[in-house]
């Protein structure tokens, strides 16, 4: 694995996810890589670090994360998947949004929560679709309300 700051590893500690706000702020390379480090299967690595990582690099506004986000999404627990979707919502690729895409059903409605909201986010006339079908057929009325929310304010966006 990169080396890792020890700044950078405390804020993955932390409880809070603001802690990562300074590195975010300070964009330097030798974070971003080592936040991609934990784009892995790795057993060592600990679920909650990754997790944040993934927020982290969603953050950043890099895509190049975005095919190794991909690539673990699917063996990623429930938290891990948030994290992923969220980053893959935020940055917006066609290749994200594929990504996204492949969890419209997810059987965690929270997960799909972010589906939802990561779909609004990219806003493409795909993107776009898919709310409309999430509007119509989601099985829990506050994902339904949240792709109603970004289908009326579809106008607003480019």
């Amino acid at each position: 694995m990169t080396k890792i700051s020890k700044e950078l590893l405390g804020a993955l500690e932390s409880d809070s996810a603001h802690d990562l706000e300074h590195v975010l702020k300070e964009k330097k390379k030798g974070d971003f890589e080592a936040l991609q480090s934990f784009l892995s299967l790795d057993p060592s690595i600990n679920p909650k670090h990754r997790a944040k990582a993934i927020y982290a690099l969603g953050r950043w506004g890099d895509p190049a994360p975005v095919a190794d986000i991909r690539r673990i999404l699917p063996r990623l627990d429930e938290a891990g998947r948030i994290s992923a979707i969220d980053a893959l919502g935020r940055l917006g690729t066609n290749e994200a949004l594929a990504g996204v895409l492949e969890y419209v059903n997810d059987p965690s409605p929270h997960v799909r929560k972010f589906v939802a909201h990561a779909l609004g986010k990219i806003n493409t006339s795909e993107a776009r679709a898919k709310l409309k079908e999430i509007e119509a057929k989601d099985q829990v009325d506050y994902i339904r309300a949240i792709a109603s929310k970004y289908l009326k304010s579809e106008h607003q966006h480019p």
